[in-house]
């Protein structure tokens, strides 16, 4: 699986060089999931730190908000686990970058033949079947 943090440095860089693998990509879906996941994380952060702050405080008037702040923390979880658990799905689903060498093409049938050398046998593979 590609590493998020790799393909962040430069969208366009890595779109460009899955070009010869002749997939669809939607890096523009990609970078919304990666932004939304970053989001979230950074908003349950700020939460827990909050709720920390106020258990530190031991202030029994901040005890209604630290509720809040729980209830607030397992709906922005969850969320986060859906979009993490989507770019995760996409990010699986990626080719690798193929080597600068590699023609472009769909198929094997698109590579160029380098050389050949020695008899190629021709097997008769329908004597063999059951």
């Amino acid at each position: 699986m590609h590493n998020i943090k790799e393909i962040r440095k430069d969208f366009n860089v890595f779109a460009k060089s899955l070009e010869k693998r002749s997939i669809n990509i939607d890096f523009k879906n990609l970078q919304k999931l990666d932004e939304q996941n970053r989001e979230l994380i950074q908003k349950k952060e700020a939460l827990e730190k909050e709720k920390k702050d106020i258990s530190k405080s031991k202030d029994e008037a901040m005890f209604k908000r630290s509720k809040e702040i729980s209830l607030d923390l397992e709906k922005i979880s969850e969320n986060q686990k859906k979009v993490k658990s989507e770019l995760d799905n996409i990010l699986s689903n990626i080719p690798n970058i193929p080597h600068s060498d590699v023609p472009n093409g769909k198929d094997e049938n698109d590579n160029i033949e380098i050389s050949k050398s020695g008899k190629i046998p021709d097997f008769d593979l329908h004597e063999y079947q059951a």
